[in-house]
């Protein structure tokens, strides 16, 4: 690896860490924003240079945000998380390296991630070369309705009973606290709704598996990773309960690839259509993947990493988009 170094960063009030990595270093840069609420990316590097190779064909940043990972090392770098505060430090960031690396940045997110990336991106199109959004939360209340709806459908379906009661008892949403949020995710994850063929229980096991196989991470840093998951949902819930991208962010300056799975129950695909439809951008691209249900770049890795490579050589990615999930008038 000709790049590959553990930094850190000053990012608006707080110390924040990036892992950079790369095989050539005239390669374009590629910045990940992590999903979540509150999870790590730095951890990630490993498995994601085993299943994606990216940094083959980028240098590529991984960064824990505000109040995660790495980020999180005192009682202070937890305080003042919002959506504003993390898309202040996203742009940060995006100058920091825009100024490093004397180039346009690539920048990839997800879920929650790609939310704060788009914000970003739309505050400064000038750094960014293109926006990868995979998994883009849209719209707050439709999600949580459709995860919910998603999760207690199956688990009435199979008769699941313990599903059904616990589902139950947190009642539709708004799930405004973090266990009433820890139940519908888990019940949704358990079906197939987040991530294909990979029930809660494993996505967490392997969250702490790459947090303790990796040199970055400190038992401590493990430990604070873990507690800051909760506390930075907790923070966070009251704005991603209202989101509502549609009004928020109506247009966004730069070339856009959104990203989704069909089979994700977190955010839904009638969002996704209906806000690229009315999305105003120089390029925009709507790619499904149709294996995938939240996590493409998980559930379809060698898809995924092909479709970066071909959005990094200005090759327009193909476009499937049936008719029936095109509303009135809308065209791609």
């Amino acid at each position: 690896m000709n790049i590959d170094s553990l930094e850190a960063v000053q990012l608006g009030d707080t110390t924040q860490w990036i892992r950079v990595r790369a095989e050539d270093p005239s390669n374009p840069v590629l910045l990940l924003i992590q999903q979540g609420p509150g999870l790590p990316m730095i951890n990630e590097a490993r498995g994601f240079e085993a299943t994606l190779g990216l940094e083959r064909d980028f240098i590529v940043v991984y960064w824990d945000q505000r109040g995660c990972g790495r980020s999180l090392r005192g009682p202070k770098d937890s305080e003042g998380i919002s959506l504003q505060s993390m898309v202040n430090d996203t742009v940060a960031l995006m100058v920091l390296l825009s100024d490093r690396f004397n180039s346009g940045l690539f920048v990839a997110g997800f879920s929650l991630g790609a939310t704060i990336g788009a914000l970003a991106c739309a505050r400064r199109p000038d750094l960014v070369t293109a926006l990868i959004a995979t998994g883009v939360d849209i719209d707050g209340v439709a999600a949580a309705h459709s995860a919910y709806d998603f999760a207690l459908g199956t688990a009435r379906k199979r008769k699941n009973k313990r599903a059904v009661r616990q589902l139950t008892n947190i009642g539709e949403p708004p799930h405004v606290n973090v266990s009433q949020f820890g139940t519908r995710v888990r019940w949704a994850s358990n079906f197939g709704g987040v991530t294909a063929n990979q029930s809660y229980a494993g996505i967490a096991r392997s969250l702490i598996v790459s947090l303790m196989r990796s040199s970055d991470y400190s038992l401590g840093d493990v430990v604070r990773t873990l507690r800051g998951v909760t506390a930075t949902q907790g923070a966070l819930l009251p704005e991603i309960n209202e989101l509502y991208l549609d009004d928020l962010l109506p247009s966004i300056d730069v070339p856009v690839v959104m990203v989704q799975g069909r089979s994700d129950m977190v955010a839904p695909s009638d969002a996704a259509v209906r806000y690229f439809n009315a999305l105003e951008s120089p390029s925009k691209q709507l790619v499904w993947f149709e294996s995938s249900a939240h996590t493409p770049q998980l559930d379809e890795p060698q898809q995924f990493r092909d479709l970066l490579r071909r959005i990094r050589d200005g090759v327009q990615a193909t476009v499937v988009l049936e008719e029936s999930d095109i509303e009135s008038g809308g065209s791609i």
